[in-house]
């Protein structure tokens, strides 16, 4: 699960009143920003001139955090912050305090204004209640999501599926905008090297999973290929540094990486149907914030009455975020009626549902934040039914205006003001739709 590192330095002035402060604001936000799950880089001492400046910049720079949080004690020359930022180029969050004689307030207005006037990313925030902290940490991992996104590998097993140009992606919009790389594999690739798999380790290995299910209603054979494939999958997670996987599946390769990708989730990494790249991007974000595997879904209905909505896919959802884990049933794919599903009812609770598609100009996401409730098998795959905090209509009118497509990705938590700060910092369109009392 992501942990931002952040880098520390409370500032003031010498001259300023509440200046003494300085050290014991030092020992309070830090205690704090732990408290938020953050990785806290502290800076030797408070900063208030050109040399702890610059010492406390190197110190972050060779520390390689995210971002900066700036605490001011009083008021301060902005130049010391330009100091810093000479020495470790990241955003910066500007935290003033309540305090009239002080000038924390007015301190952080001016240094805005600075960052503001030389194109840096930053963030202000005031005081220290709750919702003040829950700012900082949002934007610390929005921040830090940024950063591993730009040092991502996914690889693309095949291309997208025949008949489905929504999810056409663009190499090198991906790269510029978001920052993973691309390594594609050929489809015979995945053939042949699950083929070489023996089969005692692929005996092994699905002795294992199929002990952890309720029942089996798949082939032998097809048992054990979607275990020789999930081996060759992870050949190529491991040789190629791979944080995702996505897979041209449908038609020909249906219901034979369902269970790869369910085993694969468990050991963090995303796996996404039908070779959709700007879906397996969402998968990768929500695993990085949850720390839980994602559902790739579809979604399939509506329900008017309590303005919640069913989605599900074939069944390719980890085992632990089943309602019943030890309800888990593996049976064929619909439709095709062979290989591997993962089927279960998923477990209920707070979500983040994410849809993102488009190119460089077009990129758009749509960010809602729900409630997943208990569901039967209302559908062959990993039903997941959410309830969200507007009218189904409402919901349905803005996907078709905003034009956002069919996949819908789901993790666990609601991470909202994360992935809203990421569209901003990466300058995408992003809708956000807020859970109800947010």
């Amino acid at each position: 699960m992501l942990k931002p590192k952040i880098g520390l330095a409370v500032v003031y002035h010498p001259y300023e009143e509440g200046a003494e402060e300085a050290p014991d604001l030092f020992s309070k936000t830090e205690k704090m920003l732990c408290h938020q799950g953050l990785d806290v880089v502290p800076a030797d001492n408070p900063v208030h001139d050109a040399q702890t400046a610059i010492e406390a910049g190197k110190k972050f720079r060779e520390q390689n955090v995210d971002l900066l949080c700036l605490p001011l004690a009083t008021w301060s020359s902005d130049y010391v912050v330009l100091d810093m930022l000479e020495q470790v180029d990241v955003p910066v969050v500007t935290w003033a305090f309540p305090g009239v004689n002080t000038g924390s307030l007015c301190g952080c207005q001016q240094i805005d204004c600075v960052l503001k006037e030389i194109n840096k990313e930053y963030k202000f925030v005031y005081g220290d209640a709750p919702s003040a902290l829950r700012e900082i940490r949002a934007y610390s991992r929005a921040v830090a999501l940024k950063n591993a996104l730009r040092t991502a590998r996914f690889g693309l097993v095949g291309y997208r599926v025949p008949g489905m140009t929504e999810v056409t992606f663009d190499e090198y919009a991906l790269k510029s905008v978001f920052g993973p790389r691309i390594v594609h594999i050929g489809i015979d690739e995945l053939k042949e090297e699950r083929d070489r798999v023996p089969e005692e380790m692929a005996r092994e290995k699905w002795k294992e999973v199929c002990g952890k299910a309720r029942s089996v209603a798949s082939s032998e054979d097809d048992c054990l290929s979607s275990i020789k494939a999930y081996f060759a999958l992870k050949n190529f997670v491991e040789r190629d540094g791979l944080s995702g996987l996505a897979v041209e599946c449908y038609p020909n390769l249906m219901g034979q990486v369902c269970l790869p990708f369910s085993i694969l989730s468990e050991e963090g990494i995303a796996g996404s149907c039908e070779g959709d790249v700007n879906s397996l991007v969402a998968m990768y974000m929500l695993h990085e914030l949850s720390g839980m595997p994602v559902h790739n879904t579809d979604l399939l209905a509506v329900y008017e009455e309590d303005d919640s909505i069913l989605l599900s896919h074939c069944g390719s959802g980890g085992f632990s975020v089943a309602e019943k884990p030890e309800e888990v049933v593996l049976a064929p794919v619909r439709l095709a009626r062979k290989g591997v599903c993962v089927l279960y009812p998923s477990k209920p609770g707070k979500v983040t549902m994410v849809n993102l598609v488009g190119r460089k100009d077009t990129y758009r996401m749509c960010v809602i934040a729900g409630e997943a409730v208990s569901t039967g098998m209302a559908f062959p795959g990993n039903p997941v039914r959410v309830k969200i905090p507007i009218g189904t209509g409402e919901l349905l009118n803005i996907v078709a205006r905003f034009g956002f497509g069919h996949h819908w990705m789901i993790g666990y938590g609601d991470a909202r003001k994360e992935l809203t700060e990421l569209g901003r910092l990466v300058g995408i369109q992003t809708v956000s739709i807020p859970e109800t009392g947010c």
